[in-house]
């Protein structure tokens, strides 16, 4: 049995890195207009938010295995694909109210597992510190601390803040996004204490001698992130950049998997505690 199961993950993962996403869907509530993908089954529904400039198709090498266990939504934040909203602010606590309107119009019951993507993981972080009672987990792919620059800039390291030249490319929602940056990390170390709910940070490896004054200042934020549950787990992907669900999406399929594993019991028994 166990032979079949291994084998069969294999499958799921490689069956990941070929897919595409389902044809997308829209929702329209009071705070926005959202175009998303839904597939699998089951609860807790897992959420998956992308990084800066990146809409839902940023999860295709994952979205299907992970839909094998568990039931999945990707999707546009407003400005990205169809998505739209009236309101301009791009600031993570504007992004985290127009999810869950999302969420709530679907019925997509809480408590859900969020798994960010660089600054998509400051803003689930920030849905955890805000909503802790509709949280189940928390994935942080190489998620951004809020308070890195800061710590960036007081190590003397170099490039702790995006490039000029990349404000200059964006345009539209990412610009604004980008823009309203330093206000979304205000608002997470503003915000309530992050649950004491599972959470599953990874951390890409590579660095260059050019960055390795950044990279450890990253690396040691990135253990401040895990470090806000007692239910955490950091993982270091040595030899994955930025993208680690690209560069090596099994990792990531499986700390999903195992955080779905981990809450479900407590979910469906009506009991948090873990």
């Amino acid at each position: 049995m166990k032979f079949v199961t291994v084998n069969l993950t294999i499958l799921m993962i490689l069956l990941s890195g070929c897919s595409t996403l389902p044809a997308a869907q829209g929702i329209t509530t009071s705070a926005a207009t959202h175009t998303y993908v839904l597939r699998g089954s089951g609860t807790p529904t897992v959420v998956l938010e992308s990084g800066l400039a990146d809409g839902k198709e940023s999860w295709v090498p994952i979205y299907d295995a992970v839909a094998q266990f568990a039931q999945v939504l990707a999707y546009d934040r407003a400005g990205y694909g169809a998505s739209r909203s009236s309101n301009r602010s791009r600031d993570g606590a504007t992004i985290v109210r127009e999810l869950r309107a999302t969420l709530q119009a679907l019925e997509l019951p809480p408590p859900y597992v969020l798994v960010g993507h660089s600054i998509g993981g400051t803003y689930m972080e920030l849905f955890a510190r805000t909503y802790p009672d509709e949280v189940a987990g928390v994935v942080l792919v190489d998620s951004r601390h809020a308070d890195f620059t800061r710590q960036c800039e007081a190590a003397g390291a170099r490039s702790c803040r995006p490039p000029a030249l990349l404000a200059a490319l964006l345009q539209g929602a990412p610009k604004r996004e980008l823009e309203d940056g330093e206000l979304t990390m205000h608002e997470v170390l503003r915000a309530e204490p992050f649950p004491d709910v599972p959470l599953s940070v990874l951390t890409r490896g590579k660095a260059t001698k050019d960055d390795e004054l950044f990279y450890s200042v990253w690396l040691e934020t990135q253990k401040s992130l895990a470090a806000q549950t007692t239910k955490s787990t950091h993982t270091v992907c040595e030899l994955c950049g930025h993208y680690i669900h690209k560069d090596n999406p099994e990792l990531v399929i499986t700390a999903v998997r195992e955080m779905v594993d981990q809450v479900r019991p407590g979910i469906l028994t009506g009991k948090r505690e873990l």
